[in-house]
């Protein structure tokens, strides 16, 4: 299964790119030096409470309260 891993070369250049797990350096696009594998800290939040994600659950509420607005606005010319 391939992973998104962040690599840098000694000049500072960073780039994303799909790789197997076992492969731990690549040559940089930019000047050919050899590219490390860093490790990367995942891009989500969780609320502090509950442990929800807070995002996933406004997206949720934004899509639904916009479907009743729709069905609503469906029965109104409907009736």
């Amino acid at each position: 299964m391939r992973i998104l891993n962040d690599f840098i070369c000694d000049n500072g250049h960073v780039t994303e790119r799909y790789t197997d797990h076992y492969i731990k350096e690549i040559q940089c696009p930019h000047c050919d030096l050899l590219a490390q594998r860093q490790l990367a800290s995942p891009r989500s939040k969780l609320e502090g409470i509950t442990g929800a994600f807070p995002t996933a659950y406004d997206h949720w509420a934004t899509v639904h309260e916009q479907a009743a607005k729709v069905a609503q606005s469906k029965s109104y010319y409907e009736g």
